[in-house]
């Protein structure tokens, strides 16, 4: 393997895995908040709306770093995948685009309107913008997970002048919530025929593409670590409703 191609790794996966820890913290934060709002809401106890007001400040920090930590992820799409972003980019900038609407412009919209428009808008407003940041945070990440299926089993497209065309807009996210079956198909990348039986996988590097085994596994975005941040906002929301919480950050 050429050495540029172990150095493209390891730049993209130290970035990668440094940026992982911030939209993990939003997406469950951005839940977080939306409970506690909702049970404002409901209960009309307002230690409940202080306490979703402090998370919302954590929330705008992780966001904020989580946006400067990704920007450099999109150079390197180019700087270090050239090959596949020219192979791929048709399909999965789909996503990525979506990605970026739901992240920078839906779900830093409406935090925006949920940290400053508290006074201005009414208590069931407020409490939408809270459910719309969780919205875009999850949908965000959803986005982000249907794209690394899609690069491990690839479907619904075609093979147009090098380069993969989408043929079903939505064939692309529905495969990260239910089992893939590769189906056997001919490829042709630049100049080179590759043949996907379902027991290999094209991989376009740095330098070259080349075609590994592969395993079918299910993409559907769960992976077991999600479920110690469920374990985690439960435990959380009985100490915020027992109060514990509010007492300390009232």
């Amino acid at each position: 393997m050429p050495d540029a191609v172990v150095a493209a790794r390891w730049q993209f996966a130290f970035t990668i895995m440094f940026h992982y820890l911030f939209p993990v913290l939003t997406m469950g934060l951005g839940v977080l908040i939306a409970v506690l709002k909702t049970i404002e809401l409901r209960t009309g106890k307002r230690h409940f709306g202080t306490t979703a007001r402090f998370w919302a400040r954590i929330f705008a920090i992780t966001f904020a770093t989580g946006v400067v930590t990704g920007i450099p992820m999109e150079f390197q799409f180019g700087t270090n995948w050239a090959r596949f972003s020219h192979f791929a980019g048709p399909v999965v900038g789909q996503t990525l685009f979506m990605d970026g609407v739901f992240a920078f412009f839906a779900e830093s919209s409406f935090h925006g309107v949920f940290l400053f428009g508290e006074k201005r808008i009414s208590r069931g407003l407020h409490w939408l913008s809270s459910v719309m940041v969780a919205l875009g945070a999850v949908v965000s990440g959803y986005f982000i997970v249907a794209t690394n299926a899609w690069v491990q089993h690839p479907v619904a497209y075609r093979i147009v002048d090098g380069r993969a065309e989408l043929t079903s807009l939505w064939g692309l996210p529905e495969q990260s919530v239910r089992p893939m079956a590769v189906s056997t198909r001919d490829l042709r990348i630049h100049g080179r025929r590759v043949h996907g039986d379902g027991r290999h996988r094209v991989s376009c590097g740095a330098g070259d593409c080349s075609r590994r085994a592969m395993t079918p596994t299910r993409t559907n975005g769960r992976p077991a670590a999600s479920c110690w941040f469920v374990i985690i906002y439960l435990v959380n929301i009985y100490r915020v409703w027992r109060g514990k919480v509010a007492e300390v950050y009232h």
